[in-house]
C-alpha cells in the first residue's frame, strides 16, 4: 500500500476488485485502450481511475456509464456483491471454528453475496478431510461448474457425458446433503454451467429425489458381527468393492442386510471404521444400480463381481486393493456410459496408434484407454515418453466420471453422519475419507 501510495484499506480493496478476481470481472474501462493505453492494465491503473473519480467506484461507474452499458451493464451490481463478500468474508480458523468478519454489520441479504449458509458440521467434515469442497461450493452458490479438460477439447461424447449422463448422479448427490440441512435449500434448484459453452445451462432438480434416495441409502446398517463372518466366507476385507459385492452372493446374508424403516430407530449407530466404510460402499453400489432394493446383485453387479474375482491375483501381487478395484469399478461406469470404446472422438486428438490394420489400431486404442484407468508404475526418473492427446482426452473423461462418483460417495458419508447413523466423535474421519 505504501509503494502504491494508498492511504486506506478500502481504496486498496477497491483497486484489487477493479482489476478483476475469480468472483468479479475486471472494470470494463480498464480494458478500453482509449482510456488505459498500456495493456495489460495494472493495479496502478485502477488506482489512477479511482483518484480521478473522487476515490469512489460508484463515481467511476457514473463517469464511464456509456462503456459499462455497452460492455457489462450489471458490473456495478456485481461489484457491490463482491465488496460485501470481502467485507464479511467467512473464515475457518486453524482450530476449526467458523468466523464471519464484521459480524455486527452483516446484512440480512448476506446469502446474495456470501452464498447460502451451511451447517458447521459440514465444515467440520471438510476440515477433517472426510469430504471435499465441490459439494459444498455447489450448494452454497447454487451453481455447479464443469471445468476444462486436460486436452482442452470437448468431443461429442464428452459433452453428452457432462450435459446428460452424469446429471442424475449429481442430482442424487445434492439430494443426499440438502435433505439433511436447512429446509429452504431443499427447494433451490442448482444451475449447471459448462466451460465449453457459456450460454448453455442445465438445472439440477434434486428435491424430487430426496425421499426415495435417502430411503435406499438408509436401508444399510450392517454391523461388525455380520461383517466378520462374511470376511471369512469371501476372503475379502470389509470396506472394499470385492467384499461389498461378493458378500451379497449369499442370499441369506443379503436378506439380513435389509433394514426396515420402522426398525431403523432401534438399531445401534455404526461405530467401527469397518462398519462405516462397508455400509458407505453398499450405499454407493445400491444408488448406482449394482445392487437392487432387495439387496441382491443386479446383472451389472454380477458382472462387476466376476471382474473383481478375476483380478484377485493382481490385487494380491501389487498389494493395492483400493486403486485396482476402483479402476475396475470406473471401467464399468464408463461402459455403462458407453465411453470405454475404440471410437474416434475428435480430429484434434492426434497421437493414436499408427501401425497395423484398422482393427489392430482400434484394439490398441481400446487397450490404451483402458490402461488410463490404472496407476502408472515406472522408475524414479519419471515418464519420458510423448504425450498423447487421445489418452489425455480419455483421462479427462475418466476424471470427470471419477469426480462425480467421488462426490456421491462423500455425500453418502456426510449424510450418514449428519443423520446420526454413525458415531460422530471420532479421530478417523480423515482416514475414512482417504480410503
Amino acid at each position: 500500500m505504501k509503494e502504491l501510495g494508498v492511504t486506506t484499506a478500502d481504496m486498496f480493496e477497491d483497486a484489487l476488485l477493479m482489476v478483476g478476481t475469480s468472483f468479479l470481472p475486471p472494470f470494463p474501462p480498464l480494458q478500453d485502450t482509449t482510456i488505459t493505453t498500456k495493456q495489460p492494465f495494472s493495479v496502478m491503473d485502477a488506482l489512477n481511475l479511482l483518484r480521478t473519480s473522487e476515490k469512489s467506484v460508484t463515481s467511476a461507474c457514473n463517469q464511464f456509464s456509456d462503456i459499462l452499458q455497452s460492455k457489462d451493464p450489471n458490473w456495478m451490481d456485481k461489484y457491490r456483491k463482491a465488496k460485501m463478500a470481502v467485507k464479511h468474508v467467512l473464515i475457518v480458523t486453524e482450530d476449526g471454528k467458523i468466523h464471519i468478519k464484521d459480524w455486527d454489520h452483516l446484512t440480512g441479504d448476506n446469502f446474495d453475496y456470501l452464498g447460502l449458509q451451511l451447517p458447521s458440521e459440514l465444515f467440520h467434515y471438510l476440515y477433517e478431510a472426510l469430504i471435499g469442497p465441490r459439494i459444498m461450493n455447489c450448494i452454497t452458490h447454487l451453481q455447479y461448474m464443469v471445468y476444462p479438460t486436460l486436452d482442452g477439447s470437448a468431443s461429442d461424447e464428452y459433452k453428452r457425458l457432462v450435459t446428460s449422463s452424469l446429471v442424475p448422479v449429481k442430482e442424487m448427490t445434492v439430494a443426499l446433503i440438502s435433505s439433511r440441512i436447512h429446509r429452504a435449500i431443499q427447494y433451490k434448484d442448482i444451475n449447471l454451467r459448462f466451460w465449453f459453452d457459456d450460454n448453455l445451462r442445465h438445472t439440477l432438480v434434486h428435491r424430487n429425489l430426496q425421499p426415495q434416495i435417502n430411503n435406499q441409502a438408509d436401508g444399510w446398517r450392517v454391523r461388525d458381527a455380520e461383517l466378520k463372518a462374511q470376511e471369512t466366507a469371501t476372503g475379502a476385507s470389509a470396506g472394499t468393492f470385492s467384499f461389498a459385492l461378493l458378500s451379497l452372493q449369499s442370499k441369506d446374508f443379503a436378506t439380513k442386510t435389509i433394514t426396515k424403516e420402522k426398525a431403523a430407530e432401534k438399531i445401534p449407530i455404526l461405530e467401527s471404521k469397518s462398519e462405516v466404510m462397508a455400509n458407505i460402499l453398499w450405499r454407493l453400489l445400491h444408488l448406482r444400480g449394482y445392487i437392487s432394493d432387495q439387496h441382491e446383485l443386479t446383472p451389472w453387479g454380477r458382472a462387476l463381481a466376476a471382474t473383481l474375482k478375476s483380478i484377485h491375483n493382481t490385487v494380491k501381487k501389487y498389494n493395492d486393493v483400493h486403486h485396482t478395484e476402483e479402476a475396475a469399478f470406473l471401467a464399468f461406469e464408463l461402459i455403462r456410459f458407453d465411453l470405454l470404446n475404440s471410437r474416434p472422438r475428435n480430429p484434434e486428438l492426434v497421437n493414436g496408434p499408427l501401425r497395423g490394420s484398422d482393427a489392430d489400431k482400434a484394439n490398441c486404442l481400446l487397450i490404451g484407454r483402458s490402461a488410463c484407468l490404472l496407476k502408472v508404475r515406472h522408475k524414479d526418473i519419471g515418464y519420458t515418453g510423448p504425450l498423447s492427446k487421445n489418452f489425455l482426452a480419455q483421462q479427462s473423461i475418466i476424471r470427470t466420471v471419477r469426480e462425480t462418483d467421488r462426490d456421491l460417495l462423500e455425500a453418502i458419508a456426510a449424510s450418514m453422519f449428519m443423520n446420526a447413523q454413525a458415531t460422530r466423535d471420532r479421530k478417523d474421519l480423515g482416514d475414512i475419507g482417504r480410503r
